[in-house]
């Protein structure tokens, strides 16, 4: 079956960007079509427009998005700035977006940096609506045998493709967790409760629906049954009359290119890892409040005032800078950084946190020369950064490479629960006195350095894998 359409809030490629980059291009990148000209798969964005710019011009343009394995088609869909800020800010960011991360924990009650969802406005609500309706009826304008819907900011697509007639299959994918119904209760008032459930009922006209883990398919059948009295059939779920698939499809990497690039990568500067005597601890991540960054040097600085000794360098890129909610996370990542630095300095050991992005050549000399690879996310889709942490150190002798610590509530804890003692070992980061335990004990190389059996297994399991799966998967549906 050709993937004909991708349909996902942010473009393949920025306008003047050479090569389309980012963790969902990377994703959907293997099993893309390259453009021939006549041909391929083409992938639809949306953007705020630019000043001066015209909303017909730009809508009607398409262009191609270089990725490296061959161009795609490309039209950006352009929104004026109240209707972005409605659909984006408002209800994807602040809403939709700490809402899906209630899997188990109320996060807000637990951490003051984690907003609680905020209902939104009626105005933005109905500019969500718009920009969900625009991206269906770009894709039934062209048509197409499958259309492939990314993520949760364009939960409604799926259900207006089938409303308007788009002749093809759909699979809707949902890159975050889905959130346990009774830990999101009491953050749903009825309005925002009515949201939700539109939310979902939209997703749900997909012929296949694609979550990262088997723990999120079972919350989402369990929310489809309450909110919707759908009835559960199989794997799947009988919602007005039809059989949707709900189904686990844990995300992977494109290994064979990132084994190329980790090997060439250049070794972290002295600056970062000191005299090299030192075991070196990295954190690498978005600056977002899913992904426990505070927790994290929280956790460093118990262990640095338990006698502990690493170097350790954080580069955190900043991500939703707009919303207001990210004030307070930046507040206290700046405080909790400072206590390690003066804790660190009187040790004469090397501490950096940064909120910046790194170039990805260096950033693969990270997380291939680390001792500890520290990634506490409190919730998760996926997190791909321990996977590709484990092809980045396999080039390494067995004995040399190091620990990956892990948030026990990030998907990858999930589905690669088996590979604790090779190399992926879980943490709860809501812990501070466990987290410094669980970082000491991967100092010493326990419960077990990264093996042969899970970059193997990482390797097998791809991003080409995965995509393989669901596009076979909704053939079947």
């Amino acid at each position: 079956m050709s993937l004909d359409l991708i349909l996902a809030n942010r473009p393949a490629r920025s306008g003047g960007g050479a090569v389309a980059t980012g963790g969902l291009v990377e994703a959907v990148r293997p099993v893309a079509v390259p453009w021939d000209g006549t041909r391929g798969t083409t992938w639809i964005g949306g953007a705020p427009l630019a000043p001066g710019e015209s909303a017909g011009a730009a809508d009607a343009a398409f262009e191609l998005a270089e990725t490296g394995a061959g161009p795609l088609r490309q039209r950006r869909l352009r929104f004026d700035a109240a209707t972005w800020r409605g659909h984006y800010a408002e209800t994807a960011n602040a809403f939709l977006w700490p809402l899906l991360h209630l899997s188990h924990e109320p996060l807000p009650e637990r951490c003051p940096w984690f907003p609680a969802p905020a209902p939104p406005a009626d105005a933005a609500w109905r500019a969500w609506r718009a920009v969900n309706a625009a991206f269906a009826d770009a894709a039934i304008a062209l048509g197409g045998e499958c259309c492939w819907v990314q993520d949760y900011q364009l939960g409604l697509v799926p259900a207006l493709l089938r409303a308007g007639g788009f002749a093809g299959r759909t699979g809707f994918f949902l890159h975050t967790p889905f959130p346990d119904l009774a830990t999101a209760d009491p953050f749903l008032p009825p309005p925002a409760r009515a949201r939700f459930a539109e939310w979902l009922a939209g997703l749900l006209g997909a012929d296949l629906a694609g979550v990262q883990t088997e723990g999120d398919a079972a919350r989402l059948r369990e929310a489809a049954e309450r909110l919707l009295g759908a009835r559960a059939e199989g794997d799947g779920l009988r919602l007005h009359g039809r059989l949707v698939r709900v189904a686990a499809f844990p995300a992977g990497i494109d290994a064979a290119a990132l084994a190329a690039e980790a090997s060439d990568a250049p070794a972290p500067s002295a600056e970062l890892r000191g005299d090299g005597s030192l075991p070196l601890v990295i954190g690498l991540e978005r600056a977002d409040y899913t992904k426990g960054v505070p927790e994290r040097l929280a956790a460093l600085r118990r262990a640095l005032a338990d006698g502990a000794r690493f170097a350790y360098a954080g580069f955190s890129a900043p991500t939703r800078e707009a919303v207001p909610a990210y004030a307070a996370l930046r507040a206290e990542c700046e405080r909790l950084a400072a206590d390690c630095e003066r804790l660190a300095r009187a040790r004469g050991l090397p501490f950096r946190q940064e909120a910046r992005a790194l170039p990805r050549a260096p950033m693969l000399g990270l997380l291939r020369d680390a001792d500890v690879v520290f990634t506490s996310s409190l919730a998760d889709g996926m997190n791909l950064v321990p996977l590709q942490a484990a092809i980045a150190q396999s080039a390494r002798p067995a004995a040399e490479r190091g620990v990956i610590l892990a948030g026990r509530r990030a998907g990858v804890c999930a589905a690669w629960a088996d590979f604790a003692a090779d190399g992926i070992a879980p943490v709860d980061p809501l812990d501070e006195g466990a987290a410094a335990t669980a970082l000491r004990e991967a100092l010493a190389g326990r419960p077990g350095r990264i093996g042969d059996r899970l970059a193997a297994a990482v390797r097998e399991r791809d991003a080409h894998a995965w995509g393989r799966a669901f596009l076979a998967a909704l053939g079947e549906a």
